[in-house]
């Protein structure tokens, strides 16, 4: 075998060092000394422990770079290469934390610098939600309280509309995939025009699937609004940042999606109230314009018993329109109030209709899938409520299709 040349044998360590899997992506703790800092931006230091000295370069632009102080232990995130023209082993940094600030927290913080680099946080690519949405779909565990909390939120506020759930798990090493394929699965879905991605609180490592790449970019990608509602209020994870609206808790996510028909109703009112009155003041205000008129023409014609009778005739023709558009819009009022009733819960159960509810957790029976048989259920009608057991149920074939 020849001999090689010295550049040969550097260039050779430095292909080692790029394909080998440790040294390619690494993370490395130590104590600082000998850092300065070039004109161009980049800063050179070291990495020291008690037995071993490690030479390492920040290039700027890299993260981090306020916690190079002499004597300070910190963690360094890069990767290992060698400087050719000097034959010298060094780290390359481009993230550099305090150390105690655990890994995940530097894992977090490298995710958020790469995503937000792309653009994925930008706020002029956040989307409105739909003010009166029809079909929302949800992203969570079908089996967590959050769930149910959903729902029960949601069909309290806006009963009308309807919840399409993507089952997914929400902690542990399978449910990133599974969030972000059912993120992906509802954006495409059919008639839904929001997606809902929710779980309740937990630690950081259980929160973690929420930090995910792949879970960012499909909430990045999705073809509808997408709202957060992870953790608790002091909780933010990757999702919350890449997401259109995020809400502090799956409840407040929850109450965010749709209007509470209370309010809808207390607003329907008032504009009526208001459009009435405007009505009538348009019409009081013309009745004084006839009557002004009538006046300044009574002054300036003729006093004769034919102008006279022809002012009368007038005058009474003024009063019977203006009682007639006031009967209008007094019909008209009473038309929308009739019209409010018709669609308040009440009626409703007034038409013949109830609502089924499990005695056990209060949950509204919307399909038989909610329902075993033997389940207790309570029955509220018009005018009150009774008990029933569930003997056998049947879906309906002809809904269904």
């Amino acid at each position: 075998m020849p001999p090689l040349s010295v550049t040969q044998v550097v260039n050779h360590i430095g292909l080692v060092l790029e394909v080998d899997e440790l040294l390619s992506d690494i993370y490395v703790q130590g104590e600082v000394s000998r850092v300065s800092k070039a004109a161009s931006g980049h800063c050179y230091f070291a990495l020291k422990d008690d037995e071993s000295v490690l030479e390492a370069v920040m290039f700027r632009g890299g993260v981090g770079a306020d916690h190079l102080i002499q004597g300070e232990e910190v963690l360094v995130f890069g990767r290992v290469t060698v400087y050719a023209r000097q034959g010298r082993l060094q780290i390359i940094a481009n993230l550099i934390q305090p150390s105690g600030i655990g890994e995940l927290q530097v894992r977090f913080e490298q995710m958020k610098s790469m995503l937000e680099s792309e653009g994925l946080f930008d706020a002029s690519r956040k989307r409105p939600l739909p003010a009166y949405p029809e079909v929302i779909g949800v992203a969570t565990s079908e089996d967590s309280a959050v769930w149910h909390d959903i729902i029960r939120t949601i069909r309290s506020r806006f009963p009308t509309v309807e919840i399409v759930l993507a089952h997914t798990l929400v902690q542990g090493s399978l449910a990133a995939s599974m969030i972000a394929d059912s993120v992906r699965s509802l954006s495409e879905c059919p008639g839904v025009e929001v997606v809902l991605v929710a779980r309740g609180g937990g630690s950081p490592e259980d929160l973690w699937p929420f930090n995910e790449e792949s879970v960012a970019r499909a909430i990045f990608s999705s073809k509808i609004p997408v709202v957060t509602g992870v953790g608790h209020e002091t909780d933010w994870t990757i999702a919350d940042l890449v997401a259109d609206v995020r809400a502090s808790t799956p409840t407040g996510a929850a109450m965010q999606l749709v209007p509470d028909v209370l309010d809808i109703e207390g607003k329907l009112s008032h504009s009526t109230f208001a459009l009435t009155t405007r009505i009538l003041g348009f019409l009081s205000n013309t009745n004084s314009s006839i009557e002004s008129s009538v006046s300044t023409m009574n002054f300036h014609i003729p006093d004769t018993d034919n102008f006279k009778m022809s002012v009368d005739e007038l005058v009474g023709r003024s009063d019977f329109l203006i009682s007639h558009m006031r009967a209008i819009a007094g019909e008209e009022f009473r038309s929308l109030k009739d019209n409010l009733k018709f669609v308040s819960p009440k009626n409703t159960l007034e038409r013949g209709y109830s609502i089924v509810q499990k005695k056990a957790g209060g949950e509204i029976v919307t399909s038989t899938s909610d329902l075993s048989l033997g389940d207790n259920v309570e029955i509220t009608v018009k005018n009150g409520k009774f008990g029933a057991v569930t003997e056998w149920l049947e879906p309906n074939r002809d809904l269904l299709s």
